[in-house]
C-alpha cells in the first residue's frame, strides 16, 4: 500500500531557488511527482535492479490529493509523473480525472506510457485531468525489432497512439532505439517513415545498449570486446 509511505522530504529543497532556476531556464516552474514504483513488462533491454517486473501503485485519491496539496504549496505551473509506466489500468486513469477535476487541482502535466494502453477512453481522461504530453517507447518502426525486444507492441499501435493523443489535443515524444541486433539500413528508413508519418512533437534517441542482468546482456556478452 503505497499510499501509507510518508511525503517526499520537500522541505529539504529551497524551493524558491529552485523556482528561480526552472524560470530563467525555461520560462516556467515544474516538479516531479510519482504514483507507482515498478512496471510489469518485460522489455529485454531494460534492466529492474530495484523492483523486478512488481508494479504498485498510490490510489488515484491519493495522488489527486498530492497534487491539490502541491499546487497549494507551491504554486507548480507543470507537473512531470516520472512514473516508468503512468496509469497501468483504465480505471485508475479515469478515476484521477474525476478527482483531480472534484478538487481543482488540475495542472498541466507531462507522462510516460505504452502504446497499448493509450485507449481513447485513457486519453479522454488524460486530457480532462491536465495531461498535455505524452512520452511512448516508440523504439522501432520495424515490426521484427519490436518483437527481438519483446516490447509486446506493434507499429500501427505506435501509429495510433500518436494520432489519438494528437486529436485530443496532447503533445507526443518517441523514444527512439538504434543498433539493436539484427537491424539493417531499411529497418532505419522504417523508423524514419514512421516519425515522418507521425509527426511528434519530439524525440529522443539512444543506442542500444546491454546492460548486466538483462537478457539482451545474455543475447549479446559473447560478443562484447
Amino acid at each position: 500500500d503505497l499510499d501509507v509511505l510518508p511525503e517526499p522530504a520537500r522541505d529539504l529543497i529551497d524551493m524558491e531557488e529552485y523556482r528561480l532556476a526552472w524560470h530563467r531556464r525555461h520560462g516556467y516552474f515544474s516538479m516531479n511527482m510519482v504514483t507507482t514504483r515498478g512496471c510489469p513488462f518485460k522489455c529485454n533491454w531494460c534492466a529492474k535492479p530495484i523492483y523486478g517486473n512488481r508494479y504498485n501503485s498510490h490510489s488515484p485519491e491519493y495522488v489527486a490529493q498530492q497534487l491539490l496539496d502541491l499546487k497549494s504549496r507551491y504554486g507548480p505551473d507543470h507537473i512531470w509523473f516520472a512514473d516508468d509506466i503512468f496509469g497501468l489500468k483504465p480505471e485508475w486513469v479515469v478515476a484521477f480525472s474525476k478527482q483531480v477535476n472534484a478538487l481543482g487541482a488540475r495542472t498541466p502535466y507531462k507522462i510516460q506510457a505504452r502504446v497499448d494502453l493509450l485507449t481513447e477512453d485513457v486519453v479522454a481522461a488524460l486530457k480532462q485531468s491536465g495531461c498535455t504530453m505524452v512520452w511512448v517507447g516508440a523504439e522501432s518502426g520495424a515490426q521484427h525489432i519490436l518483437d527481438a525486444m519483446d516490447k509486446g507492441t506493434t507499429v500501427s499501435q505506435i501509429r495510433d497512439a500518436a494520432e489519438r493523443l494528437r486529436r485530443h489535443g496532447i503533445k507526443v515524444g518517441f523514444f527512439l532505439q538504434f543498433g539493436y541486433p539484427g537491424e539493417t539500413r531499411e529497418d532505419i528508413d522504417s523508423t524514419i517513415d514512421m516519425v515522418t508519418a507521425c509527426t511528434p512533437d519530439d524525440i529522443g534517441i539512444s543506442v542500444s545498449y546491454p546492460l548486466p542482468g538483462t537478457t539482451f546482456y545474455e543475447h549479446v556478452k559473447a560478443d562484447l570486446q
